[in-house]
């Protein structure tokens, strides 16, 4: 028999070929889990353990990007690509790099927030939400011209999950991708008076019916909670079987699936609508913004505060940013390309 002339570089080749043809075979599925929220209200430690991994989750100081792989029915594995940010609002100008026009159509977001800190709680909800949406608009306009229109495409994947039959649909704004709201720190929360932990669960459930998203409370330091939250990023990030289970109670954890509840149940009030749950909210808990927090209008901007040596600085730093977002882009995709 004549010797193989074949190394163990040529082996490699033919076997990730091999490899890639299979995943087109039986369809492998990418993901993108965009995880947001408050600012150390703990979206490393439940990425970590979504992961499984054992090692300290450390603070997350810009934009982090790891994935999480699934074996499938087909044995490929699928995979998911999470992307979380940190610095609560401070850096949503970096959600262009997981919401480009090539991963929207797998997008799925998380917004995590404190339920500790009610009176940062509406604003950190509004501003990540309306980031993420005008990054989408973006997205949108830029994949014009191309075969299908990639709204069009959002709006084919959305439907099914929207619930054309229910009483509130002409009342509602549904998210254009999967949305998914975890209000974290609940050990803390359980602990507040009856009646403040109502007034946050309404103005929750609220905010997320609107949006035609998932709630769902969350701590790290209860197994079952931590059980649910994994099976719920499952869900988001495989599309495994979701949970079953429903709470609306505001002394429970709420457990409260898109479209399974209404406007009747969380306010007794037909007229009510974004506004006036805002206001209602606000004016028992006034938004505040401190240091780590993106201010709604940037004073670098402002001519009135001009100091040159205080703004090359700040310039020098938004490029060391820049430079950093374009890197962990770059290792993203070489990670991409190894699937």
């Amino acid at each position: 028999m004549a010797p193989t002339t074949e190394n163990v570089w040529d082996a490699a080749i033919a076997f990730d070929k091999k490899r890639k043809e299979a995943q087109v075979l039986h369809g492998q599925a990418e993901t993108t889990l965009l995880v947001i929220g408050s600012k150390s209200v703990g979206k490393s430690t439940l990425i970590h353990k979504f992961l499984e991994r054992q090692e300290a989750a450390k603070s997350t100081l810009a934009l982090e990007y790891t994935f999480g792989r699934k074996t499938n029915q087909s044995l490929i594995k699928d995979v998911s690509h999470i992307w979380e940010l940190g610095g609560g609002t401070l850096f949503s100008k970096l959600l262009e790099t997981p919401l480009a026009p090539s991963k929207l159509e797998s997008v799925r977001v998380v917004v995590m927030v404190d339920l500790a800190d009610p009176s940062q709680l509406w604003f950190t909800l509004e501003s990540l939400i309306t980031a993420v949406l005008s990054h989408i608009q973006i997205s949108l306009k830029s994949a014009k011209g191309k075969e299908m229109d990639l709204g069009d495409k959002l709006k084919a994947l959305s439907d099914p999950h929207i619930d054309g039959e229910h009483p509130d649909i002409a009342k509602v704004k549904p998210f254009p991708v999967p949305l998914v709201i975890l209000g974290g720190k609940y050990d803390e929360f359980q602990n507040m008076e009856p009646e403040k932990k109502k007034i946050i669960c309404r103005a929750m459930r609220f905010f997320a019916h609107y949006h035609g998203a998932t709630l769902q409370f969350y701590t790290s330091k209860d197994s079952g909670s931590v059980k649910k939250a994994r099976d719920l990023l499952s869900q988001l990030a495989f599309g495994t079987e979701p949970n079953k289970g429903v709470s609306q109670d505001y002394n429970k954890p709420l457990i409260i699936p898109a479209w399974s509840d209404s406007f009747a149940a969380i306010i007794n009030e037909d007229t009510a609508n974004m506004d006036m749950m805002k206001h209602h909210f606000t004016t028992h808990y006034p938004q505040s913004v401190n240091e780590g927090t993106a201010l709604p209008d940037d004073p670098a901007k402002d001519p009135n505060f001009r100091e040159p040596e205080i703004d090359q600085l700040r310039s020098q730093k938004d490029e060391d940013l820049e430079r950093y977002r374009k890197d962990i882009e770059k290792r993203a995709k070489q990670m991409g390309d190894e699937f």
